[in-house]
């Protein structure tokens, strides 16, 4: 899975998020969360600035849980919630089944993918096509030479 979020965050109504503030840029800010649950915010040159637990932010930085993201020293945003969530998996079901259960454990998509056998392959020599092409030639120049 390669699920990855990126946003614009500002006061424009171009922006994914829309921030109505005045402490907020046009396009104050852009977050990019990958698909690992890292969540990277960039301050898009906005006059007001952005700061992550008190210190402004040059450039872009990488956020941990708990960071604290201001907006022109005034709006907090609540950026955790656009962080991708791991899935959560599920444990393997034992390949060694007991005998006394007499119920069918369906198997994972994961599994289903990994036994799915290949249908055998058709082999048609080349011979073998040029007599059906050969003798489908021949029925048409007949039909032809009838009417």
């Amino acid at each position: 899975m390669s699920k990855r979020i990126h946003i614009k965050v500002g006061s424009a109504a171009t922006n994914q998020v829309v921030i109505k503030d005045a402490a907020v840029a046009d396009v104050h800010l852009e977050l990019f969360a990958d698909a690992e649950g890292n969540v990277f915010v960039t301050d898009l040159g906005s006059p007001q600035g952005t700061s992550i637990n008190g210190v402004k932010l040059k450039g872009y930085a990488l956020l941990k849980s708990g960071d604290d993201v201001v907006l022109g020293g005034k709006f907090r945003f609540n950026w955790e919630k656009y962080r991708i969530k791991k899935p959560i998996v599920a444990e393997p079901i034992p390949k060694k089944v007991e005998p006394i259960q007499q119920e069918r454990i369906p198997p994972t998509p994961q599994q289903k993918r990994t036994s799915v056998e290949k249908p055998a392959k058709m082999e048609v020599s080349n011979k073998s096509l040029l007599l059906i092409f050969g003798g489908i030639f021949i029925v048409l120049l007949l039909m032809y030479a009838i009417n």
